[in-house]
């Protein structure tokens, strides 16, 4: 399982970190040269800067593991934020489908 945090430190200061996005990744194929992955990725509401908060579900097929992580999470990113089927439909916080999905 790959897991991805993403924390904003105001003035670089640990203690104050408060997490904006996470993905979560599960390898589905056995771990096997070509993987699929089964993912949840979210983003933190973040009102005071008028941030919508969102979570998502989708698979990624086809991954050749020998790209490496960053190839993995730049596929996650793109599928989540441009999603080509009603399957990986984008959904709020609430669980209801955006317009754009």
């Amino acid at each position: 399982m790959l897991v991805v945090s993403a924390e904003i430190w105001p003035g670089g200061d640990e203690s104050r970190a408060w997490l904006v996005g996470e993905i979560i990744a599960s390898n589905e194929s056995a771990l096997s040269p070509v993987s699929s992955y089964a993912v949840s990725i979210s983003q933190a509401l973040a009102p005071a800067i008028g941030i919508e908060g969102w979570e998502r579900e989708l698979t990624v097929q086809d991954h050749h593991r020998r790209d490496g992580v960053w190839a993995l999470v730049a596929a996650i990113v793109e599928q989540a934020l441009n999603p080509r089927s009603s399957d990986d439909c984008p959904t709020d916080q609430e669980g209801s489908v955006n317009g754009d999905g």
